[in-house]
């Protein structure tokens, strides 16, 4: 159970510390979530820094409890996002396909940060 827990706490900050270099690397592909009315770099920037500070949270013992509630709460804020997009004639994430299947790897990433704030241990 415990090295279940470290896993599941390597495996969420490398996918948040990938998710927040891809805002600045290739902003581009997840442009089309945000709305126009919003400035696109801006949020880029604040999205990634936010994906980047949880990450290292979930890496440091001392603060990943607080790190997987923040990332929960932002994977949840971002579930309904995947869900519209699933459901648009054109999706964003690319073909319908890949906006089904985008739901269940959101689902799995709510679970592991859940499991993570709830399941807290300093290892």
């Amino acid at each position: 159970m415990k090295y279940a827990y470290l896993i599941t706490a390597l495996l969420l900050g490398s996918l948040l510390l990938l998710g927040g270099i891809a805002h600045y690397r290739t902003p581009e592909i997840s442009d089309g979530f945000i709305p126009s009315f919003l400035p696109k770099p801006a949020i880029h920037y604040l999205i990634g820094a936010l994906e980047l500070i949880l990450a290292i949270g979930i890496f440091i013992p001392k603060y990943r409890q607080k790190a997987a509630l923040f990332a929960l709460i932002l994977m949840l804020a971002f579930l309904p996002i995947h869900i519209i997009d699933a459901f648009r004639d054109n999706p964003i994430i690319g073909s319908h396909k890949a906006a089904y299947i985008r739901i269940p790897f959101q689902l799995l990433f709510i679970g592991m940060a859940f499991s993570l704030w709830k399941n807290y241990r300093r290892i």
